[in-house]
């Protein structure tokens, strides 16, 4: 058995599994998906994981260390990461089959499972929350060693797995039954009338994983404030862990010192996507033909950002009045941006249900990100956009996958890797801990365990060969442990 890296925090940490199952399914869109009887993709269920303090005396046998990395069953697992690589059948079953399986059975994430809550101690405090969402082909694992070290450090995390078609695969109820749905690409997908926006399936997805987060705070909010019983409404969690089943262990989540009142949104790629749709955009409306409720955004985090299904300009920051679509990834681009007209027109609807948003903003992009350059200089614009709680840093020698576990896995992960991975845990640590505009400092840095030589200027462009189209490929001239502030 090969655990990856313990945490390095103040608590053991725990992580259970939930649900929360929809009354009537929520439908996006209007593509043809392969397997699927109706139009649309479908949501049924809402699906994550929580990461969180968990209360495990020193030396206690009673919870089991160890969470599989890859937690659905293992042969629709194998064949999703086979069919996200696009790799042949064959090379599924001769070389990947063996390598997941070892991989799959024996690879652990260093949590108790259903370990019991713990309380804080000190009197009247409450741990922070988190959403976290994955981006294409990630799952509520693929950012384990994020999301374990946030919650070491005093946080609930959850993480979602969302069921839209962009993780490798996952086990969704469908009709009725359980079915295993698998990453859907671009190419397998038809149209009856195709839609104008450039990435139509991304949009589709970005409209599933709205409803899914607004579920999941809606959810999560009734959970801590001891309504979860109520069966008779919407958005009630159900824990699907063998060992959340014993006595006492959702009690310790009824009523629990968790402030749902400022939390922060983060992701990855498209996960960041999906964050930054949240915020330039209305409340999507619910099961109840409503508009969820705004969900409290103290903070955002965003790590290597995916923009190019959000209508450009922006994102920007949601004002609240006058916009005329549920959801800023399907608006035309000459309606994205009337927020600011219809706030001097309207000024009193921007403290109502669907008021602004008044989040801080951390994006942590990788050098591969940064050197896109087209996609680097609109990320400047929408960060510069989001006014003075706004900040940008590269990660030097960062990689797109540099803030998930793969670089890490036991047998394969290098030192080098571990090192970025900490560094952009403790970069995330040091924004969410410090409220002060100038929180990028090195006195600040110093108190952490990472060790960064912090840069206002960007490194010069070395090329380092050609890419297949005859451009040439770049790289910054830097180090590991140096990043840039922009």
């Amino acid at each position: 058995m090969f655990f990856l890296k313990d945490p390095n925090g103040l608590h053991p940490v725990g992580a259970t599994r939930c649900v929360v199952p929809l009354r009537e399914p929520i439908v996006a869109g209007n593509a043809k998906i392969p397997g699927q009887e109706e139009i649309g993709i479908r949501l049924e269920e809402v699906s994550f994981m929580i990461y969180y303090p968990a209360n495990v005396p020193t030396g206690s046998q009673k919870y089991r260390l160890g969470l599989r990395w890859l937690t659905g069953p293992l042969q629709t697992e194998i064949a999703g990461l086979g069919h996200f690589a696009g790799v042949s059948r064959w090379i599924i079953w001769l070389i990947l089959t063996p390598v997941l399986y070892v991989y799959g059975q024996f690879i652990k994430v260093p949590v108790y499972q259903d370990a019991p809550l713990l309380r804080p101690s000190e009197e009247g405090a409450k741990w922070s929350l988190m959403i976290f969402s994955h981006g294409l082909g990630g799952s509520a694992t693929t950012y384990s060693q994020f999301c374990v070290q946030l919650a070491a450090s005093g946080r609930i995390v959850v993480a979602m797995e969302h069921r839209d078609g962009t993780m490798p695969s996952c086990i969704a109820p469908y009709n009725g039954r359980k079915r295993p749905l698998l990453y859907i690409k671009e190419s397998e997908v038809t149209w009856g009338e195709k839609p104008q926006d450039i990435l139509p399936l991304r949009v589709d997805q970005l409209t599933i994983r709205q409803h899914e987060i607004y579920t999941t705070y809606e959810a999560f909010a009734k959970l801590v404030s001891g309504a979860n019983e109520d069966h008779d409404s919407e958005a009630c969690i159900n824990f699907v862990g063998d060992s959340s089943k014993q006595t006492g262990f959702k009690e310790t989540w009824s009523n629990a010192p968790i402030d749902v009142k400022d939390i922060c949104l983060a992701g990855h790629s498209f996960g960041g996507c999906t964050m930054f749709s949240i915020l330039s955009s209305k409340s999507p409306v619910g099961p109840r033909v409503e508009p969820y409720p705004r969900i409290p955004v103290r903070d955002t985090l965003i790590l290597d950002p995916w923009l190019e299904p959000l209508p450009s300009p922006g994102p920007a920051p949601f004002s609240g009045a006058g916009v005329k679509n549920d959801n800023a990834a399907v608006t035309v681009n000459d309606e994205l941006n009337e927020n600011a007209e219809d706030n001097r027109r309207f000024p009193e609807d921007a403290t109502a249900n669907n008021g602004p948003i008044g989040s801080r903003l951390l994006v942590i992009n990788s050098e591969a990100f940064t050197l896109w350059t087209s996609h680097f200089d609109r990320l400047t614009e929408v960060v510069k956009g989001w006014g003075s709680d706004a900040k940008l840093i590269t990660l030097l020698k960062a990689a797109h996958t540099s803030f998930s576990d793969y670089h890490v896995f036991p047998l394969v992960g290098n030192k080098a890797s571990a090192r970025l991975l900490g560094i952009i845990s403790q970069l995330s640590l040091a924004f969410l801990d410090h409220s002060e505009n100038d929180w990028p400092s090195k006195e600040v840095l110093k108190s952490t365990d990472v060790q960064v030589e912090i840069l206002h200027t960007m490194p010069k462009k070395i090329v380092i060969g050609k890419w297949e189209d005859g451009r040439s490929r770049h790289r910054l001239d830097g180090e590991l442990g140096q990043v840039v502030i922009h």
